[in-house]
């Protein structure tokens, strides 16, 4: 490798190199990762091959050849290369060399991306990543970066919890649990996570965040966010183009709710999120030292077992290589950063948050990797945050007789829309709030085109702005459908501030 990463080669393992739609049938790509050109091609029946640059014939380069329904054909002199690498056809010659054939990589099409087997060594793969499981799930939404950095580093994110607020805003943050076998390790953590990616600084939600690695370069987390029942998952595959540049894969999927405008919504909504968040910590992968031997602090998080897990997948000379593999240590520290961009519509509702504690541990900051470990400082049991409405409406008709003065004009600056609210059950009700110039006005009955209706009952609407019922999960499971931009609903609890209620 070069000289800003110690590390002896590119880490062994599966690998993303697109997405399948960048390759349709009978188109040849070059691809650059892993310091080479890769040739990728899809024949004209759809079948997929991934092979080596050069022809085995006169060392054409076959990224310029073309498909010709179940061959790649060398742009040369036109030799016929089947998917699996072998030649067969030369068509001038009665006979074809016995030995003619290019190099291919191992590759899968699997769970939206094509994954490539790196090996230094050329030796087949080792492992295999799952399958997904995509019934009840959205489809994918991706994006791909282009990073100065090592995937060992992204992946390092999972378990360096003590950046999180400084980088994130996330609040406090305690692992629950880490596991390695294999080529598998797993960070179980839960977290308060701030609101600010969408636009919600002063919300907090509590979030429970699996992160699952197979490998360096295939990370898959996912998110649940408990106050609300909504869970995402995000898949991070960082992939070496060079010795310093790496390519970051992007998937993002929430799980389908009852509502299926209030899905694709909440959908854009986390997707929108990750474009903004995750990539806080690029501009310093970009400008980091790698340090082999890191001065940590308790509260850091388990570094050191990531880092020791991590030497498996590379070609280390014996003598560095034969070092002892550290215990399971108890479970302890904070982590990743992709949780935290789902702090959320806790617009109209709070809840408490969950109890966790975390395990204090030693560090010797002198000892290359066995002390590299520090864990979660013992920060005691976690405090529920305070409820923020300080009284609470005997009726939902003291809710809407107190909006209009209850109406912060601050809040609302420049904003243009219509609130309707068409409530069910034996206190059935319907009104609207047609907001403008600064103002508020209040009208009972229905609007012809609002801007967003919340529907449901009556009995929970009143739950919701007491407090007692998260809105967020009234709406994802059903027990409430709310027409229109998600964005205005959670932006209603800061006009028309519960706290001023008589």
């Amino acid at each position: 490798m070069g000289a800003r990463f110690p590390f002896p080669s590119f880490p062994r393992g599966w690998f993303v190199i697109g997405f399948p739609e960048d390759i349709a049938p009978g188109q040849v790509k070059t691809l650059r990762y892993f310091g080479q050109d890769i040739v990728v091609f899809r024949t004209e029946s759809g079948v997929l091959s991934a092979v080596d640059k050069v022809c085995p014939h006169l060392g054409a380069h076959l990224g310029g050849g073309h498909v010709k329904g179940e061959c790649l054909r060398c742009p040369f002199h036109d030799w016929g290369f089947r998917t699996d690498g072998v030649c067969v056809d030369v068509p001038y010659a009665p006979k074809i060399p016995p030995k003619a054939a290019v190099k291919t990589w191992h590759i899968r099409e699997q769970n939206g991306v094509i994954l490539a087997w790196y090996c230094p060594k050329g030796e087949a793969p080792a492992y295999e990543v799952p399958v997904l499981d995509e019934e009840g799930w959205t489809g994918n939404k991706t994006v791909r970066w282009v990073v100065r950095s090592h995937p060992q580093e992204v992946a390092e994110n999972t378990v360096d919890c003590s950046h999180l607020g400084p980088v994130h805003h996330v609040g406090r943050t305690d692992v629950l649990s880490v596991e390695q076998e294999g080529h598998f390790m797993r960070v179980v953590l839960h977290m308060e996570a701030s609101g600010a990616p969408i636009d919600m600084p002063d919300e907090f939600n509590d979030v429970q965040l699996d992160v699952k690695l197979y490998g360096i370069g295939h990370i898959v987390s996912m998110t649940t966010v408990l106050t609300s029942d909504m869970r995402t998952r995000q898949r991070i595959y960082p992939t070496p183009i060079d010795e310093d540049t790496i390519a970051i894969f992007g998937v993002s999927n929430i799980k389908q709710m009852a509502d299926e405008g209030y899905t694709r919504e909440i959908e854009d909504i986390f997707y929108k999120a990750f474009l903004v968040d995750f990539p806080k910590d690029f501009p310093i992968w970009e400008n980091k030292a790698y340090l082999d031997k890191p001065m940590l602090a308790g509260g850091d998080g388990p570094i050191g077992r990531y880092r020791r897990w991590c030497r498996q997948f590379y070609d280390y000379p014996e003598a560095a290589a034969a070092q002892p593999t550290a215990a399971p240590a108890a479970a302890a520290a904070p982590t990743t950063a992709l949780g935290k961009l789902k702090g959320w519509l806790r617009t109209l509702a709070q809840a408490p948050a969950a109890n966790s504690n975390g395990g204090a541990n030693g560090h010797d900051s002198n000892n290359n990797d066995a002390g590299l470990d520090a864990h979660l400082i013992d920060l005691g049991p976690r405090k529920p945050r305070a409820v923020a409405v300080t009284s609470k409406f005997a009726s939902v008709g003291d809710y809407f007789e107190t909006l209009e003065r209850r109406f912060d004009p601050a809040a609302a600056g420049d904003l243009q829309a219509v609130i309707q609210w068409v409530l069910t059950g034996d206190k059935a009700c319907a009104y609207f709030a047609e907001i403008k110039g600064g103002s508020v006005q209040r009208v009972a009955g229905t609007h012809p085109a609002p801007t967003i209706t919340i529907e449901m009952s009556a009995e929970d609407y009143l739950l919701m702005i007491n407090g007692e019922l998260n809105g967020a999960r009234a709406f994802s499971t059903g027990r409430g459908r709310l027409r229109g931009p998600v964005r205005l609903a959670m932006k209603m609890q800061r006009l028309f501030p519960l706290e001023a209620a008589v």
